[in-house]
């Protein structure tokens, strides 16, 4: 019997995945788990579903999602390159996925069975030492996740916007970034556990200070000043 599909969702950020496995193993691995496309709007898993795949993100952006009471998603995270998500290898055999893969925009994964990993680990030992590295990774993850739900919420969303910027911005000199996003006020608001009221304040406390302009998903973000906003949340 499949387990219920109640927790959070399982997904990793920032890991450094092609740096750390090295280049004969990463060749490896691309030939025994093949890049998947998925269009911009697909759903590349649902909460329920057997949890099969633990996804490698080689290009593009997903969003992982439950649904609300009202109907609507509240978005847990936002994963890109190197990232990975899915529960394949952290859950039990029978496990399920606990939230619903879409992918943001169009996206490339290398989507990896147990049975595949077995493959690896005969074929490609240097990348389960690094696979394993990354997976411990993860508990410093939670961590920091759990600090940053204590932070005020200005800070919360500084920090969000900072590693959006970082991650996904453009250069645009002197330290600004551009952005250009698909997410919007109540999509950041359920990634920083805050209501869209208080994240649309936080917006214009950090238009105020000068280190965010624009608007309805362009924007354009002072890195440094958003990490000062975010270490120091008080306007």
């Amino acid at each position: 019997m499949a387990t219920r599909a109640d927790g959070p969702g399982w997904w990793l950020k920032d890991t450094g995945f092609k740096r750390r496995v090295g280049e004969a193993d990463l060749r490896t691995f691309m030939q025994v788990c093949p890049e998947r496309v998925h269009p911009k709007g697909s759903t590349l898993f649902r909460a329920g579903d057997p949890a099969t795949h633990l996804h490698v993100v080689a290009s593009g952006q997903v969003k992982l999602v439950v649904p609300t009471a009202e109907g609507r998603e509240r978005i847990l995270a936002v994963v890109g390159p190197d990232d990975l998500f899915g529960e394949a290898f952290v859950g039990a055999e029978d496990d399920v996925y606990r939230v619903d893969a879409v992918a943001l925009t169009d996206v490339v994964t290398c989507p990896m069975d147990q049975e595949q990993y077995r493959r690896l680990a005969l074929h490609a030992p240097g990348f389960v030492v690094a696979f394993t590295r990354i997976l411990a990774d993860k508990v410093f993850a939670c961590r920091d996740q759990l600090a940053r739900v204590e932070a005020p919420i200005r800070g919360r969303v500084a920090a969000e916007l900072l590693a959006q910027g970082a991650r996904y911005g453009t250069d645009a000199g002197e330290g600004w970034v551009d952005l250009a996003t698909e997410l919007r006020h109540e999509d950041l608001a359920a990634m920083v556990s805050a209501t869209r009221v208080s994240v649309t304040s936080a917006f214009a406390s950090l238009r105020q200070a000068g280190v965010l302009q624009g608007t309805r998903g362009r924007y354009r973000l002072h890195l440094a000043g958003l990490a000062d906003a975010a270490e120091d949340p008080e306007p």
